[in-house]
């Protein structure tokens, strides 16, 4: 859901110029889509995290999240700025959706028991 959401907000800049007013509620939307997704993936991360590693390494398991979580958007951050130079902010934000979600299903086709994960109660 994230990555269509960001990849929505991609068309609705690329179209602002022909319906400023439409592309901003449309943008406006497609942002709450894409941050209540992000919620929703940042508590399942944290569940399965917490739910899945033992106690005595849960600690480190929490830093290495951490790094992840803080360092991934900065070396993105890197890429969106040197993309959105060279190709424009409309397509490299509709590409990085589009990469989300492409990535998804690639890692998602590399491990299938990530898809089957279930949370074993009791």
């Amino acid at each position: 859901m994230w990555g269509a959401g960001i990849a929505g907000l991609g068309i609705a800049v690329w179209l602002a110029p022909v319906h400023p007013g439409l592309m901003l509620v449309a943008s406006v939307a497609l942002l709450a889509v894409a941050g209540a997704a992000d919620m929703a993936s940042s508590s399942f991360r944290n569940a399965i995290l917490l739910s899945a590693a033992d106690d005595a390494v849960r600690g480190r398991l929490q830093g290495v999240f951490i790094v992840v979580v803080v360092g991934g958007p900065r070396i993105a951050d890197v890429l969106h700025g040197y993309l959105g130079s060279a190709i424009g902010t409309a397509w490299t934000i509709g590409l990085g959706g589009v990469a989300v979600i492409v990535g998804t299903l690639i890692a998602t086709a590399a491990m299938p028991a990530f898809a089957r994960y279930r949370v074993r109660l009791g």
